[in-house]
This record gives C-alpha cells, sequence and structure tokens, in this order.
C-alpha cells in the first residue's frame, strides 16, 4: 500500500455534530481533539513523516463569536503544550511549526507557539504543521510584502488532503503545498472521523494515478 509522505487534515464539523447529538460545544471540540490526536498517532504508525493541520483559519479568528475562539484558543493552550512533551514525538524527531496570523491570537497562544517550535526546532525526522489563524492569501501578501519566503514554501507538498464534513473545498489550507495533491472528501463529521475511516482514506489514496503533469 502506498504511504503518502504528507497528510494535510481539514477536520471539519464539529459544530454540526454538537447540534446533532445534542451536545455543548465545548465537548464537541474537546472530542475533535481527542481524534485529532489519535489521528495523528496512526498517522505516524503507518508511516507518514510530515502532517499539517487545519486548527483555525484566518476567518474564525476573525469572525466566530467570543465564547467559540474562548473555547478553540484554549484548546490550542492545552496542545501546544502537550506536543512539547509529547515522547513519541520526541522519538520520531517531529518538529512542530505554527504557521499563521498569530497577532490575532492572545498572548497565551502566542508564547505557547513560539515555545513549542523552539523546543522542537532541531529535530528533523519529520514535521507537524499547525494552521492557526491561517490564510494562504495572508501568508503570501504578508511574507512577499516584506521581501520573505512564505513559510509553508519551505515545507514538503501534500500528498494526500484529508477533508471531513461534507465540503468540497480547500478553504484556503496551505494552497502553496496542494498542487498535485489527492483529495479525499468525506460526509463524516470530525468527531465520528475513525480509524476505519483513516485506513480507507489512505487506501483510496494507493489507488490513484499520481501523474505530477506528465
Amino acid at each position: 500500500m502506498a504511504i503518502p509522505g504528507h497528510v494535510g487534515i481539514i477536520p471539519d464539523g464539529n459544530r454540526r455534530w454538537a447540534r446533532l447529538n445534542n451536545i455543548p460545544l465545548a465537548e464537541a471540540y474537546e472530542k475533535g481533539y481527542r481524534v485529532l490526536k489519535d489521528t495523528i498517532n496512526r498517522l505516524h504508525k503507518l508511516g507518514v513523516v510530515n502532517i499539517s493541520v487545519y486548527a483555525m483559519s484566518r476567518d474564525n479568528c476573525l469572525k466566530r463569536s467570543r465564547l467559540e475562539k474562548g473555547i478553540l484558543e484554549g484548546l490550542a493552550v492545552r496542545a501546544l503544550q502537550e506536543l512539547r512533551s509529547n515522547e513519541e514525538l520526541e522519538r520520531n524527531g517531529v518538529r512542530v511549526i505554527v504557521v499563521g496570523d498569530l497577532a490575532l491570537l492572545p498572548q497565551s497562544v502566542r508564547r505557547e507557539a513560539m515555545e513549542t517550535m523552539k523546543a522542537t526546532s532541531s529535530r528533523n525526522g519529520g514535521f507537524l504543521a499547525i494552521a492557526l489563524c491561517y490564510s494562504g492569501r495572508w501568508e503570501i501578501d504578508y511574507y512577499t510584502s516584506r521581501g520573505l519566503k512564505p513559510p509553508t514554501l519551505g515545507l514538503e507538498p501534500i500528498d494526500l488532503l484529508i477533508r471531513t464534513g461534507g465540503y468540497r473545498r480547500i478553504s484556503s489550507f496551505f494552497p502553496l503545498l496542494l498542487e498535485y495533491a489527492e483529495m479525499y472528501f468525506t460526509d463524516t463529521l470530525w468527531p465520528d472521523f475513525s480509524e476505519e475511516e483513516l485506513h480507507r482514506s489512505i487506501e483510496w489514496f494507493g489507488r490513484q494515478q499520481r501523474k505530477f503533469g506528465k
């Protein structure tokens, strides 16, 4: 079975899952966070060395309610702290990269992002890239206007993009890395994304004929 070198994940559908199950939003995001941790661990066990996650779009940071942003920001702080102390990531040499308009986030999140990137910066076994308050247009405009190289251009291209929740779009997630990505869309809402569905996505990827413009 062909294993993608870089998997991108758009974990969509947490709010709809909360409404369908009559569950508070905070509990739905907590469930989604546990599913994300499990999915990352499973991908590493399959041999995927590079993973990218669309944690929050820039529009999320600008347009969502204060309550929802507070939930997501609290989870971000916790996730970044846990990533620093994750022994499996350390053993596999996984570097954590945070990309996005961090000025839109509270100081607590910015501090944890900087600390986590610094603590893992010397690792070279693969990466976990987290998009926080991210938009592709913002990245290009912000960095090129300052004469700088957009940070995602330093990452390996995405081979397989997985988006849950039923929508068939990339929503400005790392567009510079998606040129030849295979895109797996599923109606499954993110908190219900299972190990079986992950394996289906990997098997689907293995059946694709990747021509890269040839």
